[in-house]
């Protein structure tokens, strides 16, 4: 019976081992069997998922598509019907013939947006060339972050400081328009001169102390003719927007010439330039133009301005080029900031996402390229790259070296621009500085005493 029993004992374990084996495999062709209908990367198990491959992609939201619903949009600008038609009415109607683009002319003031309201008039969009300040009185500033977001706009291609430029005129930082261009500066000088005067050239990145002190050398009296080394130009301009200055408090309206140190760093450089003797006359405007000056500081577009028609124009500045703007010494090649003249969609308007749609196309590298770059106009990428192309269909930039304009980085703005800069009015009394005895700490008092009593009337009126 024992011995019975332990063969009993040894049968029941061989089949115990026999049903372990047997389910063994079967739980291993099943878990094959898994894996084989499974996408492959889903095979490996030993995947470590806090890896970057081993993450999988969060799914996007969908953005909105536009509507090619027929739209009539209205646009305004001061440019002119002749003007506006093959930089905007050609182009965006072949790029989307469900548009149709009417120009409104607006002279850049609120009374003239209120004489067309009172017309039934009411732009779509309009082209913000005289500031932030007739749209915040209108009630017409729409901020297009979420619009921008639900139809997942692009804008990788615009320079990030026209973002900011733009951002930094809203009180609540949105983004109030999207650029139509960027407008930057160069120091323009005369070859003629230079080599009258047996003068080197003005070179890349050089100082603000270099600058006045080649302008020294090139305000002489030669052959009866007063040479002037330095036209005042835009250098205020410059000086300011390469400090990212306020002149004011954006939210009170307090006038910082005494407390903010840029200001004292950009009147420094302005003595200077003033202490030259017989540089600067404000009788005699346009000395460049007029070749009695070696240099200005001036916009993009200056060359255009002046010497006649374009081939008279490239005749007559054939020796005229173009260099960097000079920059202060401790912030080597910074250039000023540039501007930005931006298209607003009105907050009035019915069809909001069609003029979305046209502007989205405005900024592409494509419109920019072709509409601003080649004629003349920096593009809103303000790229090095973009830079090479500035001018192509354009006489007046042969041979001129555009790329200066670019080759630097750009000062940033100021995260808020002031409302109340406006009523500070610099350029009348940097004229007065310049023709009186005032020194710079006078010229700060009344300046400053002046801008609080305007600032205080605006004040009043809210």
């Amino acid at each position: 019976m024992i011995k019975n029993r332990k063969i009993w004992n040894v049968l029941m374990i061989l089949c115990l081992m026999l049903t372990i084996f047997v389910t063994a495999c079967n739980s291993s062709d099943n878990t094959a069997n898994e894996l084989e209908s499974k996408p492959e990367a889903t095979k490996t198990n030993n995947t470590d998922t806090n890896t970057e491959e081993g993450k999988e992609e969060e799914p996007k939201e969908p953005v909105k598509p536009f509507s090619d619903e027929p739209v009539t949009l209205k646009i305004a600008t001061p440019w002119g019907i002749d003007y506006f038609t093959p930089r905007m009415i050609d182009p965006i109607q072949e790029q989307f013939p469900h548009v149709t683009v009417e120009h409104v002319d607006w002279n850049g003031t609120a009374e003239n947006m209120q004489e067309l309201s009172a017309q039934g008039i009411v732009p779509d969009i309009v082209l913000g060339y005289t500031g932030q300040a007739p749209f915040e009185e209108l009630e017409m500033v729409f901020g297009l972050d979420d619009m921008i977001a639900e139809y997942g706009v692009d804008l990788s291609g615009v320079n990030p400081q026209l973002l900011q430029e733009l951002r930094s005129r809203d009180k609540e930082g949105r983004l109030i328009g999207l650029p139509d261009a960027g407008d930057v500066l160069a120091l323009y000088y005369n070859k003629e001169i230079f080599d009258l005067l047996g003068v080197n050239y003005p070179s890349d990145n050089m100082t603000w102390d270099e600058l006045i002190d080649l302008a020294k050398q090139l305000t002489v009296k030669k052959d009866g003719v007063q040479y002037s080394g330095l036209d005042l130009g835009a250098m205020p301009t410059a000086l300011f927007n390469q400090l990212s200055m306020n002149y004011t408090d954006p939210e009170t309206g307090e006038v910082l010439f005494d407390k903010d140190p840029k200001f004292a760093k950009m009147m420094e450089v302005l003595k200077k330039y003033f202490s030259i003797p017989n540089i600067y006359n404000p009788e005699e405007q346009s000395k460049f133009e007029g070749k009695t000056a070696a240099m200005v500081i001036n916009w993009h577009g200056f060359l255009t301005w002046f010497g006649g028609e374009a081939e008279e124009r490239v005749e007559y500045e054939k020796s005229m080029d173009m260099v960097p703007v000079p920059s202060f010494a401790d912030m080597p090649g910074i250039a000023p900031k540039p501007g930005a003249h931006p298209w607003i969609i009105n907050d009035f308007s019915e069809h909001k996402e069609a003029a979305l749609q046209v502007l989205t196309y405005v900024i592409s590298p494509e419109y920019q390229i072709q509409y601003r770059m080649k004629m003349g106009t920096p593009s809103v990428s303000l790229s090095q790259e973009d830079g090479k192309l500035f001018g192509a269909d354009d006489p007046t930039y042969t041979d001129k070296n555009v790329t200066a304009m670019f080759q630097n980085p750009f000062a940033e703005p100021p995260a808020r621009k002031s409302p109340w800069d406006r009523h500070v009015a610099i350029d009348e009394a940097i004229t007065k500085f310049a023709t009186t005895d005032l020194n710079v700490a006078e010229f700060t008092r009344v300046l400053k005493e002046e801008s609080e009593i305007k600032i205080k009337e605006e004040q009043s009126k809210k």
